[in-house]
C-alpha cells in the first residue's frame, strides 16, 4: 500500500493526534487505577496509625494513636502545592469548629526544617506539624495532599487524595457530628 505524497501530511497528523489520545487514555486509566490500588491498600493494611513522625517545633515523636479518642486527620503536603494550601484552610476552620474532638497531624513532604517553620509562621494553622517525607515515600503515595481521616477508635474511615473543593470534608464533618450524638 502507498499513500499519496499529499496525503502523506494528513495521514501522519491522523496518526499522531490518534496515537496521542490513546497515551493521554492510558495514563489517565493508570492513575485512576494507582489511586484506587493506593486507597484499597491503606485500608487493609493501615499501619500509619503507629508510625512515628517527628514534630518540626519541638523535635519529640507522635504517632496517630497517641490521639486516640479524637477525630484525626494524618494530612501530607507540601508548600508548592495550592491544593495543599487550600485543604489547610479547610482543616484549620473544621478544627475551630470541633477544637477538642478533631487533631491534625500535618506531615511535610519534601521540605526543610526551616521552611515548615516559616509557613507554620506564615499561616499559623493549629495543626500539628510533622515531617513526612520518609512515610510519603515508603508507604508509595500517588500524590500531594493526601489526607487520611481516622475515627475516635482509631479506624481509618476516608482516604482523599488531592483536594477538589471544601465539600470534600463533609463526610468528615457528618462523622464528627454523628459521633458527638
Amino acid at each position: 500500500m502507498r499513500i499519496d505524497p499529499k496525503y502523506f501530511n494528513t495521514f501522519l497528523l491522523i496518526v499522531a493526534v490518534v496515537a496521542a489520545s490513546l497515551i493521554a487514555y492510558f495514563i489517565v486509566s493508570n492513575r485512576v487505577a494507582e489511586k484506587s490500588d493506593f486507597k484499597q491498600r491503606m485500608f487493609a493494611q493501615d499501619s500509619l496509625q503507629t508510625t512515628w513522625w517527628n514534630n518540626v517545633q519541638s523535635g519529640d515523636s507522635v504517632k496517630v494513636a497517641d490521639y486516640e479518642g479524637t477525630y484525626i486527620v494524618l494530612d501530607l503536603w507540601s508548600n508548592w502545592s495550592d491544593a495543599s494550601l487550600r485543604s489547610h484552610t479547610e482543616l484549620a476552620k473544621i478544627k475551630s469548629q470541633y477544637p477538642d474532638e478533631v487533631q491534625v497531624l500535618a506531615a511535610a513532604v519534601g521540605l526543610q526544617k526551616k521552611e515548615v517553620e516559616q509557613y507554620i509562621q506564615e499561616h499559623e494553622f493549629p495543626f500539628h506539624f510533622v515531617a513526612g517525607s520518609r512515610q510519603f515515600s515508603e508507604f508509595n503515595m500517588p500524590g500531594l495532599p493526601v489526607q487520611f481521616v481516622y475515627d475516635r477508635q482509631l479506624d481509618l474511615r476516608h482516604v482523599f487524595l488531592g483536594y477538589s473543593d471544601d465539600s470534600q470534608y463533609d463526610s468528615l464533618r457528618v462523622l464528627i457530628r454523628n459521633g458527638n450524638r
